[in-house]
């Protein structure tokens, strides 16, 4: 046999082996590309459920700032309000003066009530205080009125001269009347009882109050409240709104605190949580004055 005979027997005898290995390869190579696109897939999946529960959990935790920042803004106003009514009752009318005191007082006690479900433990301590010294301001509020107005209507008849030197009848009862009201909680309780018939005479006296008026001071002063001297103030001070001013301060800074910083705007374009971001500029706009 000769070359060529044995070259073609040999080729046709491999053929069937080749083919077939061929084959097996082709199908592990394709069944290694399919495993491939798989895990290609899977990890693409797995991906898209891990940024999904991301922006899922992002925002979540914006949406709870937005609430927070509402309800800390909506109590700051409250107390604010009711803040500017104890100051504002000594000019009412007395029959006003407790509908208007009122209304402010129950409003804190509302706003009060989400802020205790959403704020986290700093904020919930200094909105605590502030509330309860808000109710401390509610209790007080009438008698200071009735002090605070009946010092501005004694102070306004004064001598317009010389207040300790005046002879005038009307001026000089006006001016001991204050200085009784000024000190009435540091006398002693016999004192007190001695000068009592003074202080009313010294109130009539100055013709500065009607009857009614002067009845409510007295009223007041035979009850000799423990907050006398802060509902009084003196010497151009208000003991009892500086009180409230410092705990308000700690308060708005407890919610700043408690505010982080905001994203300016969403991949989208539009700005994140518009709601928190007012909350938070009337926090920081407000933090000065109510």
């Amino acid at each position: 046999m000769d070359l060529v005979a044995i070259g073609t027997a040999a080729t046709a005898f491999l053929t069937p082996p080749i083919a077939f290995l061929a084959a097996l390869w082709a199908r592990r190579s394709g069944r290694q590309s399919a495993d491939a696109t798989v895990d290609s897939s899977i990890a693409q999946a797995d991906g898209s459920i891990t940024a999904a529960r991301v922006q899922t959990h992002g925002g979540l935790q914006l949406r709870q700032q937005a609430a927070l920042g509402d309800t800390s803004a909506v109590f700051l106003r409250a107390a604010d309000a009711l803040a500017r009514t104890v100051q504002q009752l000594p000019c009412l009318a007395p029959e006003e003066r407790d509908t208007q005191l009122a209304a402010h007082g129950m409003t804190v006690e509302t706003a009060f009530g989400p802020l205790e479900l959403l704020a986290p433990t700093e904020l919930l301590c200094h909105a605590k205080a502030l509330q309860e010294y808000c109710r401390t301001l509610e209790n007080l509020a009438l008698d200071r009125a009735v002090l605070r107005s009946a010092v501005s209507a004694l102070e306004a008849g004064w001598c317009p001269f010389n207040a300790e030197a005046c002879d005038h009848d009307h001026h000089g009862a006006a001016f001991v009347a204050w200085e009784f009201l000024m000190k009435w909680n540091g006398l002693e309780d016999e004192e007190r009882w001695e000068e009592r018939g003074l202080l009313e005479f010294c109130l009539q006296e100055s013709r500065r109050m009607d009857e009614s008026d002067t009845a409510r001071v007295l009223a007041v002063a035979d009850r000799v409240p423990a907050a006398w001297s802060q509902m009084i103030g003196g010497l151009g001070r208000d003991l009892l709104m500086e009180r409230f001013a410092s705990l308000r301060t700690s308060y708005v800074e407890a919610a700043r605190s408690a505010q982080p910083l905001l994203p300016s705007a969403e991949p989208n374009g539009h700005r994140a949580c518009a709601s928190n971001a007012a909350s938070v500029a009337t926090l920081l706009t407000s933090s000065d004055s109510y």
